[in-house]
Formats: C-alpha cells, structure tokens, sequence
C-alpha cells in the first residue's frame, strides 16, 4: 500500500522591508499625517479683525456697538484692515461709508479732525420724519421762502446735498407733541455745505429729506 504524501506546513515569514505593499502603507499614513496637520495649521491661521456690526457713516465714533471681532484668513492682505488686537482707540472715527458685515478697511478710520462732515439740526416734515432711522442715507431738497409775500409759501425746490447721513431722530413715534407739523432730524452735512444748510435754516427755508433707495427707514 503506498504512503500518503501529506502537504509540507510553510512558516509565516514576518514582512521585510523589502515588501512593497508595506512601504505604500507606510507612505499613505505618512502623507495622511502631513496632509491632516497641513489643514489644522491652516484652519488656526487666522487673526481677529473688526467687522462692522452696524453700517457705519462718516462722522461714527467706533466702539462695541458697532464694531464685532470675527476670525479671519487674510495672509498678506491683513495690513489692510482694522486689527482686533483690543479695543479701538477713543479717537477713532468713521470717515466713509462702511456696510454692516464688512471688514473696516483701515484707510476708512481717522481721528475726529479728520471727519469731513459736522452734524446739524433741520426741521423737517413730521411724518417724513417718522420713516427715518439713525443712519439713514437720504437727499435733501431745499424750498426758499418766497421773499414777496409773508405767508408762508416757499419757491421751488433745489437738491442741495445728496446721500447725507441721519445721525439722530426724535426718540418715538409720537414725540412730536400734539399738532406738531415738524420734527427736528439731526443730518451729517459736509463741512463745504454747512454755511448753505445754515443760511437755509437762517432764511426760514423749508427742508425735505428724501430717503435713497435701498438705505434703512423705520417702519
């Protein structure tokens, strides 16, 4: 009767360097661990910068309640902005236009001398007053009194100032007091034009804000 050849165990050999399969795997976790602390250094590679929390106008002291700190990656375009290293200095101004969410460009900040609008005081119609709210961008149109009579009748009206700011407004609705046919709103008026709004006021002129489109009303 003839012997069974029975099969002949083989040792499990321990991989050697040498096996490719071993050195792709190697080099897979390599590059996932290089690529994955590429992407947490970027994502820490921010710096804190401040954003308008409100829209802020020309003549608009910065503080904490219209300026937010976020979190940003500008790399080399961070000189341009207002860092958020503390709070802004107490004489820190607007001196242009800035939308609510935006970054404060840095060339947008001065001191107080070198806002270029003054605030005044206009009486204007009550109910057009009512629709308006601080920062409100409007025209302003500007009626002469007519000199040859002395009721009160106004000549034709003439644009005066365009997309001027309100800096204030009567506090409510019905702060007007019964009756009142005028409202007194405060408007941000460059500094060249201040003498006309004067003179205007001066010569019992009557003034009417009209809000531009798209810019923030009351209700």
């Amino acid at each position: 009767m003839a012997e069974l050849v029975l099969p002949r165990a083989h040792r499990l050999q321990r991989p050697s360097w040498r096996d490719s399969r071993l050195l792709i795997g190697l080099i897979l976790v390599l590059l996932s661990a290089t690529l994955g602390a590429k992407v947490l250094a970027s994502a820490d590679d921010t710096v804190p910068m401040y954003a308008a929390s409100a829209p802020l106008r020309p003549g608009d002291r910065l503080s904490a309640d219209n300026l937010t700190r976020v979190d940003v990656q500008l790399r080399d375009q961070s000189s341009r902005y207002l860092a958020a290293r503390g709070a802004p200095a107490p004489d820190s101004y607007a001196l242009r236009d800035v939308p609510e969410g935006e970054l404060v460009p840095v060339s947008a900040v001065g001191t107080q001398a070198q806002v270029t609008v003054q605030p005044v005081t206009v009486q204007v119609d009550a109910t057009a007053a009512a629709a308006l709210t601080v920062n409100s961008l409007v025209d302003v149109w500007l009626s002469p009194r007519d000199p040859a009579t002395t009721q009160e009748r106004y000549l034709d009206a003439s644009l005066t100032l365009e997309r001027v700011s309100v800096s204030a407004v009567p506090a409510q609705t019905g702060r007007f007091g019964g009756g009142a046919s005028t409202a007194p709103v405060q408007i941000r008026v460059p500094r060249a034009k201040v003498a006309t709004v004067i003179s205007g006021i001066d010569k019992q002129a009557r003034f009417t804000l009209v809000p531009v489109p798209g810019s923030s009303t009351g209700p």
